[in-house]
């Protein structure tokens, strides 16, 4: 338990202090590109081997944790399921557009915000939605189909945005990005953890599992601190640009968890049900984005979602902070305390 305990901590930790821990590695990163530039445009193939190397670190755990027990969950619960599809791959990307055109004019950045709403929900939403006390299990399902159905949606939305903005988008490299990134990882990660849990056990292998996000979270951060090392002076020379990715940030953060509270309330959902989707639409995986955008363009176009970590916590922890009101909103006139009662009652009754 002592071993597990800590474990937990340091998972909890590393997400709370998520949005921290962006910061410092942007600044970090940044301070030491600016100082040392020559050193990095002299070094450039050594940072991106490093880069590289961080990705793998990053991508690996958490194919390793990817649940897709619920896939045939998801699908039994199709009203869900579309409205989730429709807010990663529709809303998403079309907030993207308009308030990249808005806000930020060079065209690199612009597809970095792109991918950065297009890529499907975080793995993490079924934790802000556990916290939130809302359907768990259709949440789990929610966002493992989200994310199968995010592998093909992906290259055909990046190579469409390309021909759109007249950018160079190559499909084949970008489809083997997803390849390499994507797909091979998940195909190892879903047999090393049947492998792992017929070696360990089921309870043994339970004990270390908080081990492999907080293995992700900390390679996000090395890549974090790596793009802006590399590309400081870039960033130092296009900072009003920079500057334009945080407007888009606020302004899609807030009109998205409006938007949907509104919606779901007045399709008629109840609280549990609507929170399972909530998070799933608005969280978005940006370690995945920055994979991608990394890897199949530049680490410049990976600045966006290098970004929105910071703002994408603090929408979410404020969301959650306001539960109380949120659950008032749907009718809910009980305490906080009361709410995993209410909910098991209503898992097992139905609606």
């Amino acid at each position: 338990m002592e071993e597990k305990s800590k474990l937990v901590k340091l998972r909890e930790h590393l997400d709370r202090f998520l949005a921290v821990y962006v910061v410092i590695s942007i600044i970090i990163g940044y301070i030491l590109g600016i100082t040392y530039s020559k050193w990095t445009m002299s070094n450039s193939g050594f940072i991106n081997d490093l880069m590289m190397a961080s990705i793998f670190i990053m991508i690996f755990p958490m194919m390793l944790m990817l649940n897709l027990s619920g896939l045939a969950k998801a699908f039994k619960s199709w009203k869900m399921l579309v409205i989730v599809l429709l807010m990663n791959f529709g809303w998403g990307p079309l907030m993207a557009i308009l308030l990249g055109d808005l806000f930020v004019s060079n065209p690199l950045l612009r597809l970095g915000i792109f991918l950065a709403w297009l890529v499907p929900c975080s793995s993490m939403s079924i934790g802000y939605v556990g916290l939130m006390r809302g359907n768990i299990e259709a949440a789990t399902a929610l966002v493992a189909i989200t994310f199968i159905v995010g592998i093909p949606i992906i290259p055909l939305f990046a190579g469409w945005y390309g021909s759109v903005y007249h950018l160079s988008v190559s499909m084949s490299l970008l489809i083997i990005t997803i390849i390499e990134i994507i797909i091979v990882p998940l195909i190892i990660g879903l047999a090393l953890h049947q492998y792992m849990v017929n070696k360990m056990g089921p309870e043994k292998f339970k004990k270390i599992s908080p081990l492999f996000p907080s293995i992700t979270t900390i390679g996000m951060f090395l890549i974090v601190f790596f793009i802006f090392l590399g590309h400081a002076v870039l960033v130092a020379t296009h900072f009003d640009q920079v500057i334009g990715i945080f407007y888009t940030a606020m302004v899609f953060g807030t009109i998205s968890l409006i938007f949907m509270t509104f919606l779901l309330k007045y399709l008629k959902f109840d609280y549990w049900d609507a929170m399972a989707m909530v998070f799933p639409s608005i969280g978005k995986n940006e370690a995945t984005a920055i994979a991608i955008a990394a890897t199949a363009f530049s680490p410049f176009v990976a600045i966006a979602p290098a970004i929105f970590p910071i703002f994408q916590i603090i929408f979410l922890v404020t969301y959650i902070k306001l539960r109380p009101k949120i659950a008032h909103f749907y009718g809910i006139k009980t305490r906080d305390v009361e709410f995993k009662e209410i909910h098991l009652q209503n898992a097992t009754g139905g609606r």
